[in-house]
């Protein structure tokens, strides 16, 4: 409950705080003002309608983001392909006052994992703590990075200082005109 009731404060804010960012198609509204800086571009290329692959060519799914609130805020509507794959949503922004771009990832399975970070070496890098099940401390660190056509999506996480690294989800997104049920 409380789990839930954190989960919907934290998106609220991030909703209510007016900083976005993109680098693709145009916002389907005018772009606030306060959110005309180069900086608030720099996740548009992940911006569209995606279906999610891995790396054997398997669908995985597919996920939906969109610029809202005036542009400032890109969200995500996930949809996995089978019980493994889940579903859930995310809101990103960029918060001109700590210059870095956050992200919050939500999902029915109780996951609420907050992030931090922005534009780094041509891809768009975020990263963030986390106490797993076993009660031990885990760096996750997830990357977008745009390619032809498409863009790679990596989440990944280590529990010794980044020695060793597990993937929780890797996928390479490819646009599609199908339709996603929210």
């Amino acid at each position: 409950m409380i789990r839930h009731i954190v989960c919907a404060l934290a998106m609220t804010a991030i909703a209510a705080t007016s900083a976005s960012y993109a680098a693709a198609p145009a916002p389907s509204s005018p772009p606030s003002p306060s959110c005309g800086t180069d900086e608030y571009r720099q996740f548009d290329f992940w911006v569209g309608n995606w279906e999610a692959y891995d790396r054997d060519g398997k669908l995985l799914g597919h996920t939906l983001i969109e610029k809202i609130e005036q542009g400032c805020v890109l969200q995500e509507w996930w949809r996995g392909n089978g019980p493994e794959n889940g579903a859930g949503t995310s809101l990103s922004m960029y918060d001109r006052k700590h210059r870095l771009w956050r992200h919050v990832w939500t999902s029915a399975r109780g996951n609420f994992a907050p992030i931090g970070g922005g534009w780094q070496g041509g891809r768009m890098l975020m990263t963030g703590y986390f106490v797993n099940d076993q009660g031990e401390r885990e760096l996750h660190r997830t990357v977008w990075e745009p390619e032809a056509g498409g863009v790679h999506h990596r989440w990944d996480s280590t529990t010794d200082g980044g020695a060793t690294w597990h993937v929780i989800h890797e996928a390479w997104l490819r646009r599609t005109d199908k339709t996603l049920a929210k």
